[in-house]
């Protein structure tokens, strides 16, 4: 009997599974705003695609907060708009029987009477109170003083078209409690170890309902969407090519099967990077839902780094900054990264849409053992009057020539220290005095790049001549 139950409970459970990836194919519908077809996923919004539903479509407030009004259209082959319209309503209240609190009520004592609503706007309701009169009276009650026996109704959006097509429809629109980002984990070792760079889609539904979606893209690259239209969006005469869409594939296996759910590696389309998602999925409200991306093969190269502006003669001092110079074989969209070195956490930075085989140099702090010391020494200064094209004006130049004296110290006892110095000069003209094998010019700034050894301390020197 135990058996024979077993098997039955199992089949019902088969069956059960069968139906539901069944209904995973079926058509989706406009009617459930919640399932979404086809998904353009940006980083502060996303394009929905769905099949067209009935006439006229109806959003809830909730919905339509999340929508932008003026995208929501229809694409398809050889399609004509020939009229849309979006209507705002609300059943009316007036003439609703609700209970209000009796005008005769007090603090110690509240009767709630039965009243009908004259004008739902100014909450002006009226009651026969027989304590005052026979004869009905009218007055404005406060909102939290009325009482209602049903529900009431909520705003509904109505979005309507007529077009001309032989061809499937499809209605587009954009909603922002949708949208994605890059998260990333850079993984440092000793230099004859590989880098591992960790990319992962964090993709983040805002809203407060569950969403689920059958077809899913990623876009990456500098996006000039906003969701909020600058214009209210007017329909003439309008015809869209051929648009196609792909059909879904089937629902996601289990963790380790084939059908594993993972973000493609992205293609390059028109100056943006698309990335596809190979299976359906869900993400409930209010939830972040992070997906494993490609993963780059990077190179990192660690420097320190001591950048400045030069500003008068004088000493100055500081302490290098812990730098990296990232290069990885493909697109890396914008997103924030987190560095470890030795399985140790050291800094995050924000990486931006890079290109691939682009360099990348960012800094995330101090490095206490780099320490530079400066002292600039003005060798001679004269000023002279030149005249210039524009009236035949004069203006004073001045010329100085400098001498800067650099001193590096690495005091790291066991690990040599590559640096990478570099000072800007504001001026007409920036001359550095040749030769100098050590520094070099880059149109107004000077540069050197320096290997200490452990614990030791390096003295430079070079002239530059600034006018002013």
């Amino acid at each position: 009997m135990k058996s024979f139950l077993l098997f039955c409970l199992l089949a019902v459970d088969t069956l059960s599974i069968n139906a539901l990836l069944y209904d995973r194919k079926k058509p989706v519908s406009t009617g459930d705003l919640r399932v979404l077809t086809t998904a353009k996923i940006y980083s502060n919004l996303a394009e929905i695609i769905q099949p067209l539903g009935k006439l006229p479509l109806e959003f809830s407030t909730e919905d339509w907060n999340d929508i932008r009004a003026d995208s929501v259209t229809l694409v398809g082959s050889n399609l004509t708009i020939t009229q849309q319209t979006i209507t705002e309503k609300k059943k009316s209240l007036n003439n609703a029987q609700v209970y209000v609190r009796a005008p005769s009520s007090s603090n110690a004592k509240t009767e709630f009477v039965k009243a009908t609503i004259v004008d739902e706007k100014r909450n002006l309701v009226k009651i026969i109170d027989k304590d005052i009169t026979k004869e009905p009276i009218f007055f404005t009650a406060q909102s939290d003083h009325i009482v209602y026996e049903n529900e009431p109704p909520q705003t509904k959006y109505y979005v309507n078209f007529t077009y001309d097509t032989t061809d499937a429809v499809y209605l587009s629109y954009l909603r922002s409690n949708l949208n994605w980002k890059t998260r990333y984990q850079l993984n440092l070792f000793e230099e004859t170890k590989p880098v591992t760079l960790i990319s992962m889609a964090d993709i983040r539904n805002d809203g407060e309902s569950k969403i689920d979606i059958e077809n899913a893209e990623l876009l990456g690259g500098d996006i000039n969407l906003q969701m909020h239209g600058q214009h209210r969006f007017q329909y003439s005469q309008m015809t869209y090519q051929t648009v196609s869409f792909d059909a879904a594939s089937g629902p996601a296996g289990p963790a380790g099967s084939q059908n594993k759910l993972s973000v493609g590696q992205g293609e390059e389309v028109a100056g943006l990077y698309v990335f596809t998602i190979n299976q359906p999925f869900s993400i409930e409200a209010k939830t972040n839902h992070l997906l494993p991306m490609f993963r780059p093969r990077v190179t990192v190269e660690r420097y320190n780094s001591i950048s400045k502006y030069f500003i008068v003669a004088g000493n100055s001092s500081g302490k290098g900054e812990r730098s990296y110079r990232l290069v990885s074989d493909r697109f890396l969209s914008g997103g924030n990264c987190v560095i470890r070195e030795f399985d140790r956490l050291v800094g995050e930075t924000t990486l931006p849409d890079l290109a691939a085989k682009n360099k990348h140099d960012f800094s995330i702090g101090q490095d206490a053992d780099i320490v530079y010391k400066e002292n600039v020494g003005l060798i001679s200064t004269f000023s002279s009057n030149i005249s210039t094209s524009i009236y035949g004006a004069r203006q004073t130049r001045t010329q100085s020539t400098y001498d800067i004296n650099l001193t590096l110290k690495n005091y790291k006892k066991n690990r040599s220290a590559k640096v990478e110095y570099q000072q800007q000069f504001a001026g007409q003209t920036v001359k550095l005095f040749k030769p100098n094998p050590v520094f070099t010019q880059d149109g107004s700034t000077v540069k050197a790049t320096l290997t200490l050894a452990a614990d030791e301390e390096k003295s430079v020197t070079y002239k530059i001549e600034v006018v002013n």
